[in-house]
C-alpha cells in the first residue's frame, strides 16, 4: 500500500518551533505487556498409578498359577465328594468344570494385571488430550488478549522531536554524506526559521546541500536570500562595512591562517605593508583597491583606474623607501598573487549595488558551488569566514543561529575563535564537517556532537573513542532500510532534491520509493524486503559508525554526569508517517520485563514450551524464527519421551 504524500502536512511538521537535529524513534510495542497466564502445562502421572503397575506386573503370573491351584483344587473335592455320579461321562464333566476354574481364572486374573499395567499409559494420554484441550482455550485468551494490547497501544506516538538542549552553544556535525547533509540541513535550519525567524548558512560543501532548506523556506513563505559563491561575494555586505584596520586583519589572517609560528614575521611584515596601504587609500579602502595599490608598488604594468593619479604617484614614490622595498618584494609578491584572483571578484564593490546582510531575519544562503581545492578557492573562504567574524563584531544584532557546511578547511584557531563570539552574541554556532581530522580533531566536542556516516576507519575508530565503546543505540527498521537500498542520481542544476512516489513535487529527480507496508506484525516498512525486527541495537564501534545509514546520526552531549549519547535519524519524509509528534516523545513507564511482550532491544520474548508436532504459538514476529533449530526430544519433559 503506498500512502499519498501531503506536502501541506509536510512543511507544517518541519516548520516548527524547537531546534531539532531530526526526530527520536521509540517502538510502541514495548509497552505492550505479556499474557499474563502461564502457558498450560502437563500433570505427571501419580506415584500411585505407577505403583499399583509394578505390582500387577509382578503379582501377574502369581494370580495365574494361584487359579490353576484352584481350579485342580474344585476338580478334587467335586470327586471326593461324588456330587457327579459314577462313569466316564461323569469325569469328563468334572475334568471340564476344574478346567474352566482355571482358564476363566487366569484368564481374568491376567486382563485384571494387564490393566493395571497399562495404567500409566491410559493416564497419560488421557491427560495429554486434556492438556491440549487446556492449550487450545489458553492460545484463543492469548490472542484474544494480545488483541486488545495492540489496539492500547495503537495510539502511542513513535516518532518524538530530537531538541536541542537549550543551553548547548554550539553543534558539531561529523561525517556524512550529501544526502544525509541535506536531510539534516532541511530539517535543522526548518526549525531555526521557526523558532529564531532567521538562520544564516554557509555552505562550503560545493555540492549545494543546503537547496532542499531554500526550497520549503520558499514555500512556507520565508524571505529567502541566496547567494552564489565566489561569483556574487561582492553581493554581501560581509567586505563592504569594513574599515581598512578590518580589512587588513582578514587578509593577514587569510593568507597565513595555517601557518606555522615561525612564520610570525611574515604576518607581522604583510601587516605593516597593507596597513600602509590602507592608510595611503583614505577612507575608500576595498580588496580590488587594495590589490591595485600593491601592483603599483610591485611596478607592474598596465593602468589601474581603481586608483587616482595622485594616489598612484603618492604609493610609487612616497609610501615606501626604495630600500624597504628591496627587501620586502617577497612579502609584496605573496600579497599579490592572494590579491590577484579576487580583483575581479570585488570589482564591482563601489557600484552601489543592494547587499545582503547577513544574520538578518529569514533565510541567508552563502553557496559555494565550487568544490575544487586550490589557492584561490581556499583563499576565497578564509575571506569569507573572515568576514562572518567581522560581521559578528559589528555593533549590529545577528539574528538567527548560523550554520557553517564544509568547516574542514579552516584552521581551528579562527574556528575558535568564531565560536567565542558566537557565545558572547548569543548565536547558536552549527559546524558541520565531513571528516574527523585537521581542525575537526582539534575543536569537536565542545557541547553537542552528532556523528554521521565516517567511511574512514582511522576517523570512525576516533569517533568511537570520543563517544565510548560501552554506549550501546539503537537505528529503527526505516532508516536502516533506506539507509542499505536508496540510490540517489544528481543533475546539473544548481540544487539536488528527490522526487517521491505519491506526488511530492521537486525539481531535479531522483528515485525512491516509499511504501507503507502492513504486515502480520503490524509494522511499517518502507520498501518491499521482508523485516525481521522493529528496531535494530548496536554497540558504539568503528564498524558500526563506517556502517551507519545516511540519515541516521549519533548524538553526544556533554552533561554533568558524562556523555549522554542518542540515535537520531534525521530524514525529512518521517513526518509525513502515522504517530509522529512535533514535540519530545512523552515520559511513559514501560512494563516490567517480567510482564513485557517485547525485550527492550525489540525482540519478542521466547514462545512457551510446547508439545511434539505442536505449532508454535501465533506471534507477531515469527519471521524471527524461521532460522531457529527445531526443537528436539531433549527440550521435553522426561516422561514425554
Amino acid at each position: 500500500m503506498t500512502d499519498s504524500v501531503d506536502e501541506s502536512r509536510y512543511l507544517d511538521f518541519l516548520y516548527v518551533e524547537g531546534e531539532r537535529l531530526g526526530w527520536v524513534f521509540r517502538d510502541r510495542n514495548l509497552y505492550r505487556h505479556r499474557y499474563p497466564e502461564p502457558y498450560p502445562s502437563v500433570e505427571p502421572v501419580r506415584d500411585d498409578v505407577f505403583f499399583d503397575a509394578a505390582v500387577a506386573g509382578v503379582d501377574k503370573w502369581r494370580r495365574v498359577r494361584r487359579w490353576i491351584g484352584i481350579g485342580v483344587g474344585v476338580t478334587v473335592v467335586l470327586l471326593c465328594l461324588g456330587i457327579v455320579g459314577q462313569g466316564p461321562g461323569n469325569l469328563i464333566v468334572i475334568l471340564a468344570i476344574g478346567l474352566a476354574v482355571m482358564v476363566g481364572g487366569g484368564w481374568l486374573s491376567w486382563s485384571h494385571s494387564r490393566a493395571e499395567e497399562e495404567g500409566p499409559q491410559r493416564e497419560r494420554d488421557r491427560q495429554l488430550r486434556r492438556y491440549e484441550a487446556e492449550c487450545a482455550w489458553w492460545e484463543q485468551r492469548r490472542a484474544q488478549f494480545d488483541a486488545e494490547e495492540r489496539e492500547r497501544v495503537s495510539g502511542y506516538l513513535e516518532w518524538g522531536a530530537a531538541l536541542l538542549p537549550p543551553t548547548a552553544r554550539r553543534i558539531d556535525v561529523v561525517g556524512g554524506s550529501v544526502q544525509g547533509w541535506e536531510a539534516l540541513l532541511t530539517v535543522l535550519g526548518a526549525s531555526m526559521l521557526r523558532t529564531h525567524g532567521a538562520a544564516t548558512v554557509v555552505d562550503f560543501s560545493g555540492e549545494a546541500a543546503c537547496h532542499d532548506l531554500v526550497w520549503c523556506a520558499r514555500e512556507i513563505g520565508v524571505d529567502v536570500t541566496a547567494v552564489r559563491l565566489p561569483d556574487q561575494v561582492a553581493a554581501t555586505s560581509l567586505f563592504s562595512d569594513m574599515d581598512g584596520r578590518a580589512l587588513v586583519d582578514s587578509l593577514v589572517e587569510a593568507m597565513h591562517g595555517d601557518a606555522p609560528a615561525g612564520r610570525r614575521a611574515d604576518r607581522a611584515q604583510d601587516d605593516r605593508i597593507l596597513s600602509t596601504v590602507c592608510r595611503a587609500l583614505g577612507e575608500d579602502v576595498t580588496i580590488h583597491r587594495v590589490a591595485a595599490a600593491v601592483s603599483v608598488l610591485l611596478d607592474e604594468p598596465g593602468g589601474f583606474p581603481e586608483l587616482t593619479d595622485a594616489e598612484r604617484e603618492h604609493i610609487s614614490g612616497a609610501l615606501f623607501s626604495d630600500e624597504f622595498r628591496r627587501q620586502a618584494h617577497p612579502n609584496l609578491q605573496r600579497i599579490d598573487s592572494h590579491l590577484y584572483p579576487l580583483r575581479e571578484l570585488f570589482a564591482t564593490t563601489d557600484q552601489g549595488q543592494d547587499r545582503h546582510d547577513p544574520g538578518t531575519p529569514g533565510l541567508t544562503c552563502l553557496v559555494y558551488e565550487n568544490a575544487a581545492h586550490n589557492a584561490r578557492e581556499e583563499l576565497l573562504k578564509e575571506l569569507v569566514f573572515q568576514g562572518l567574524v567581522h560581521r559578528l563584531t559589528a555593533p549590529r544584532p545577528f539574528t538567527g543561529p548560523l550554520v557553517v557546511a564544509g568547516a574542514d578547511d579552516l584552521h581551528h584557531r579562527h574556528i575558535e575563535r568564531l565560536t567565542d563570539l558566537c557565545a558572547r552574541r548569543g548565536v547558536r554556532l552549527v559546524l558541520m564537517f565531513r571528516h574527523l581530522r585537521d581542525a575537526a580533531v582539534r575543536t569537536v566536542g565542545a557541547d553537542v556532537v552528532a556523528f554521521m556516516r565516517l567511511g574512514n576507519h582511522e576517523e570512525a575508530a576516533r569517533a568511537a573513542d570520543f563517544i565510548g565503546r560501552q554506549h550501546t543505540f539503537v537505528l529503527s527498521q526505516l532508516t536502516r532500510t533506506i539507509g542499505g537500498s536508496r540510490t540517489h542520481s544528481v543533475g546539473n542544476s544548481l540544487g539536488f532534491s528527490d522526487q517521491v512516489s505519491g506526488g511530492w513535487p521537486r525539481h531535479v529527480s531522483v528515485g525512491q520509493s516509499w511504501t507503507h507496508t502492513r504486515t502480520v506484525a503490524d509494522s511499517t516498512n518502507w520498501n518491499e524486503s521482508q523485516s525481521a525486527q522493529r528496531v535494530y541495537e548496536y554497540v558504539v564501534e568503528p564498524r558500526t559508525l563506517q556502517d551507519l545509514p545516511d540519515y541516521a546520526l549519533v548524538e553526544v552531549t556533554q552533561g554533568t554526569g558524562g556523555l549522554s549519547v542518542r540515535s537520531v535519524e534525521c530524514n525529512p519524509g518521517i513526518v509525513t508517517l502515522p504517530r509522529v509528534t512535533t514535540g519530545p516523545l512523552p515520559d511513559l513507564p514501560l512494563p516490567d520485563p517480567s510482564e513485557a511482550a517485547v525485550s527492550p532491544s525489540g525482540e519478542p520474548y521466547p514462545p512457551s514450551l510446547r508439545l511434539p508436532g505442536q505449532p508454535r504459538p501465533d506471534h507477531d514476529y515469527d519471521d524471527e524464527y524461521e532460522d531457529e533449530e527445531e526443537w528436539s526430544e531433549e527440550h521435553y519433559p522426561e516422561e514425554w519421551r
